[in-house]
């Protein structure tokens, strides 16, 4: 028998339950009288915008000094080599002072400066080179390399290959599979991949080598090969207390480069901190279109005009997926595809799309994508006037810029131009752009890189989403729904897009689940925090400081220890993602962190 009290009691609770779900579907309503972009308030305010990216310019302009120390980055060698540019990058990213050398002995010369070096390895060739290699290392400074040697130098020079930690050149060059890559050295944990070839000398090394990637390969010749012994990709030579980093290929002239830096750098310290953006952002590219088109097409595939395909078949599974997934939606509209015909706009249905995205808290942008070829000013301003009859009082904030060249668009985006609330433009990513990963154009808007397609995920592509959130933080993926309409091939029938996507998605995010699940709006707030954010570390014993200079809020790091756990922490909290690495969300100017020790013989990867 229920008490009056307890009665009273589960009857006050019921009566608080309903009060919350009348509010809630109250407050939806009034959201979608308005019309408003739930995430217009999410956006940097205009007051602020320009004072961050100022920030950021001035960060980034006193970052190169003449001679540095132990905690400076050296570039050695020519500014426009690849994988300077892309150490170049890095230090901007991570806050990290560099100076350049011209060569290894004025590197050496300045036997204070830069501890942490970058060289192109196809430019080291003599004695000289080999000697003051080993200089650098007894004054505990270390070295990346970025490709080998060609092998007729390494073979004629014994002493460069002790130097990098090679016992022999088994063959001048061999084609492989794929690779494993060991875990520890970019976030993700242990993994084989098979379908990732290449070709690269054979090369042997000394026993007192760690690797972090070796070849795989299904040959019969690879198989009989011991493990120890198998094709080096990446490794680590440590003749002294400086440390060599070694990498046999291109890994480190492109975008990717930035990830294997992050580890190397974070490899050779007890103890690493870098900030990051902590956003993951999930697009779905030229969604909706209003207009009917490739009817027969469409007729034939699905027995319905692409509007209705794209509401009653499309929609659906999208939902399904960001269920799922739980990411953010992020859709980039294309009113219509192609602009050279008069055909109608079922202009109702953008009312629905925009009720139906706001229910599932998303965000609508726009997109500059079309099938015919009117000048793109024309185009947008087609799209907006639907916006303007439909959504008045929409905000657009994300244009979607796709495969467009920059010159197409950067006048037609900020304040005072055509798209004059868009704070955002996504790319396509580029990984040979030598180009800043994330940049601003002419005024403060802002790019962010897109650089996975959800339908795919290849080897490489798998590679690249590791060094790419080791370094960064940050994920941007899309699928683009106007193949359906268009296909290219029959892969880009509806059914086989909506597999591979949901297939896909989850299996190679898990080791990420710690980044934050963002729409454009929110990730573009973060990211310009990010760029701006000034810090400072010292660590007194198992104490570490963290002061912040963060221009909009919380900020975020990653830290990398060996040997140590995290125990304790005030003024932020912190998440484990694996074993070593820990993800800092910092919410005060300063942050301290305490750390016990755990095994300091775990302090190498093994």
């Amino acid at each position: 028998m229920i008490s009056r009290s307890n009665y009273i009691a589960i009857t006050l609770i019921m009566c608080v339950v309903l009060l919350m779900f009348q509010l809630t579907g109250i407050s939806e309503n009034v959201l979608m009288n308005t019309g408003e972009n739930l995430y217009a308030a999410e956006a940097v305010p205009e007051e602020q915008i320009a004072l961050e990216k100022e920030s950021y310019e001035q960060l980034v302009a006193e970052l190169q000094v003449a001679s540095g120390n132990e905690d400076t980055v050296g570039l050695v060698g020519e500014e426009d080599e690849a994988c300077l540019s892309v150490g170049n990058s890095w230090c901007a990213a991570q806050k990290r002072e560099y100076c350049y050398y011209k060569n290894l002995e004025e590197a050496v010369g300045d036997e204070n400066g830069a501890g942490f070096l970058i060289i192109d390895g196809t430019s080291l060739e003599s004695e000289e080179d080999v000697r003051n290699l080993e200089e650098l290392s007894v004054q505990g400074r270390h070295v990346v390399v970025s490709q080998l040697p060609d092998t007729e130098t390494l073979e004629e020079n014994e002493g460069l290959l002790r130097t990098l930690g090679i016992l022999e050149i088994v063959e001048d060059e061999v084609s492989v599979d794929g690779f494993k890559l060991f875990a520890g050295l970019v976030i993700g944990g242990e993994t084989v991949y098979m379908d990732y070839r290449q070709d690269m000398p054979y090369v042997r090394l000394d026993d007192s080598v760690t690797a972090y990637a070796v070849a795989q390969s299904e040959d019969n010749w690879i198989q009989d090969v011991d493990n120890e012994d198998l094709p080096a990709i990446i490794w680590r030579y440590a003749p002294g207390e400086g440390k060599v980093y070694v990498v046999n290929g291109d890994y480190l002239t492109g975008q990717t480069g930035a990830g294997l830096l992050t580890g190397f750098a974070a490899d050779c310290e007890e103890l690493y901190i870098y900030p990051v953006v902590n956003a993951q952002v999930s697009v779905v590219e030229n969604y909706p279109v209003l207009a009917d088109e490739n009817s027969e097409l469409m007729e034939r595939e699905y027995g319905q005009e692409s509007s209705i395909v794209f509401r009653d078949i499309l929609w659906p599974s999208i939902v399904a997926v960001f269920y799922d997934t739980e990411d953010a939606l992020t859709v980039t509209s294309a009113l219509r595809l192609d602009y050279s015909k008069d055909g109608e706009l079922n202009d109702s249905l953008l009312q629905y799309y925009f009720e139906q995205i706001t229910k599932e808290t998303g965000e609508i942008g726009i997109s500059g994508y079309q099938e015919s070829d009117i000048p793109l000013e024309d185009k947008l301003k087609q799209d907006l006037e639907i916006y303007e009859e439909v959504l008045p009082d929409y905000v657009i904030r994300t244009f979607q810029a796709g495969e467009l060249e920059e010159e197409d668009y950067e006048d037609l985006v900020g304040e005072g131009r055509l798209l004059s609330d868009v704070d955002t433009v996504l790319t396509d990513y580029d990984e040979n752009s030598q180009d800043m990963f994330f940049s601003y154009l002419d005024n403060e808007v802002i790019q962010l890189p897109v650089y996975m397609d959800s339908q795919v995920m290849e080897d490489e592509d798998d590679f690249r989403s590791r060094c790419l959130q080791t370094a960064y933080g940050y994920y941007g993926t899309a699928i683009d729904t106007a193949k359906v309409i268009y296909p290219e091939s029959v892969e880009d029938s509806w059914n086989i897009m909506s597999n591979d996507w949901s297939r896909n998605y989850r299996p190679y995010r898990v080791p990420f689940e710690c980044f934050e699940k963002t729409t454009a709006t929110e990730a573009d707030r973060r990211v310009r925090n990010y760029l701006a954010l000034d810090y400072e570390t010292e660590r007194i014993e198992d104490t570490i400081r963290l002061n912040t200079d963060s221009p909009d809020g919380d900020c975020y790091f990653i830290i990398r220890l060996h040997g140590e756990e995290i125990s304790e922490i005030t003024g932020g909290t912190y998440e484990e993602i694996e074993n070593g690495w820990y993800m800092l969300t910092v919410t005060e100017t300063s942050a301290e962190i305490t750390l016990e020790q755990t095994n300091h013989a775990d302090y190498y990867i093994k």
